[in-house]
């Protein structure tokens, strides 16, 4: 499959995972005995401050929603790598390569679509859980947040520093570069 019908495809699954996301019941029947209890997904007002919404059980405001959102994020994680293979990508000898940046970047988008999947099964242990666990001074959800999801970039950047002069800037292309830059100071001289 060409690339960019590749990123047009994560395009139009993302934009279904939003529209499934409006067509999923805004309030959900909790059933309690004899008793039901409707409770709105979108939360309900806080008893003293008016202008604040608080959410309610979590597991089941989020029974539907948890899903159509783990299919958005990686719908979006694979459009983020899309496009950054779309950045990466070469013209060379007729065809399109991502050379040495293809391994390393299908590892990326692999491993940050299951940091999310983790992140959002923990999220919902989470819900529904009584007791909540603590890892290094955080929430599960939240700390899949902070020391995996925020510092992954890092690793992209690491990535790019070791293969620039392999594939981005090579040898070939300064050496092009400077022969343009001296062609355009002659140019420039014989003018003024």
């Amino acid at each position: 499959m060409k690339l960019h019908w590749f990123v047009f495809l994560t395009l139009i699954g993302m934009c279904l995972a939003v529209g499934a996301a409006f067509v999923a019941p805004a309030e959900v029947v909790l059933q309690d005995g004899a008793a039901e209890q409707i409770v709105s997904t979108s939360g309900f007002e806080h008893d003293r401050f008016s202008t604040m919404r608080q959410g309610g059980p979590g597991a089941e405001r989020h029974a539907r929603t948890l899903w159509i959102g783990w299919a958005f994020i990686l719908f979006q994680v694979l459009f983020f790598g899309g496009c950054l293979a779309m950045g990466m990508e070469r013209r060379r000898n007729g065809g399109a390569s991502l050379g040495p940046a293809r391994g390393p970047l299908v590892f990326a988008t692999l491993v940050l679509a299951a940091i999310f999947t983790a992140l959002v099964f923990s999220y919902q242990r989470y819900a529904g859980g009584e007791t909540h666990a603590l890892f290094l001074g955080f929430p599960r959800p939240t700390a899949w947040v902070f020391y995996a999801v925020w510092p992954f970039p890092a690793y992209l950047m690491f990535v790019y520093m070791r293969i620039f002069d392999r594939w981005f800037f090579t040898e070939e292309d300064e050496r092009k570069v400077a022969e343009l830059a001296a062609a355009q100071r002659r140019k420039e001289a014989e003018a003024g």
